[in-house]
């Protein structure tokens, strides 16, 4: 589930969203503005349908002040040729998309928004580092597969939500998979093999649902990035 920040002066900027509850955790809502308080946001979609300058300036200003968090314009069709990627958003949408739609194309942002970042996922002892595929507790590697890592990942960056096993093989392999779910229960097994004893309840499994990252911690995102150029006027 992720968290939502939705950046409008308009009071109808919901209504021209698909409905979000289906893969959002929390929803919030904010004034347009450079200066946001983006703390704990995983996606903003901000208004662009009626002031694009204060919408590129919001745009802007995310990208500097918090600068793992994925940026989608929502643009009227009629002023989609003022967007420029000087904007730093990570992609672009209608007014009108489907809810499957919005929830693809913000996963997307925020993969690409991360995968463009030297990051690392913190969870307590736990870290994981996205550009290597690689997690450690404290300074012990956990010599992680991809598969291993793709499972855990995707736990922790959704710590305290409970995912089947179905949505896991779906986040690992693709939506298109076929095949035996308790595939993902050996994956599971050896994950927590390798997390030991002490931790291998950070993947919590959750009786009649699947498994999950229990909370606390919650997880934190550690960005070692270049400072973007300042916003020219």
């Amino acid at each position: 589930m992720l968290n939502i920040l939705l950046l409008t002066d308009a009071n109808d900027f919901e209504s021209v969203l698909p409905p979000l509850s289906p893969f959002a955790g929390s929803t919030r809502r904010t004034p347009l503005t450079d200066s946001v308080d983006a703390h704990n946001a995983d996606v903003a979609m901000v208004d662009a349908r009626f002031d694009p300058a204060a919408a590129r300036r919001a745009c802007c200003g995310l990208a500097a002040n918090a600068p793992t968090v994925a940026v989608l314009a929502v643009v009227a069709p009629a002023s989609i040729a003022t967007v420029d990627l000087d904007w730093n958003f990570d992609d672009v949408i209608l007014p009108g998309a489907s809810t499957d739609e919005l929830q693809a194309r913000s996963r997307l942002a925020i993969n690409r928004r991360r995968g463009a970042l030297d990051g690392t996922l913190k969870f307590g002892e736990l870290s994981l580092h996205p550009s290597s595929f690689t997690g450690s507790l404290g300074e012990k590697d956990l010599g992680l597969t991809l598969t291993e890592f793709k499972i855990l990942n995707f736990l922790v960056q959704h710590a305290g939500h409970a995912f089947s096993r179905t949505r896991l093989m779906q986040e690992v392999w693709g939506h298109d998979i076929h095949g035996p779910t308790r595939t993902i229960d050996v994956h599971v097994g050896r994950l927590r093999a390798k997390l030991g004893t002490e931790h291998q309840s950070i993947v919590d499994t959750v009786r009649g649902v699947g498994y999950m990252a229990a909370t606390p911690p919650q997880p934190e995102w550690i960005v070692s990035a270049p400072t973007p150029p300042p916003l020219l006027p």
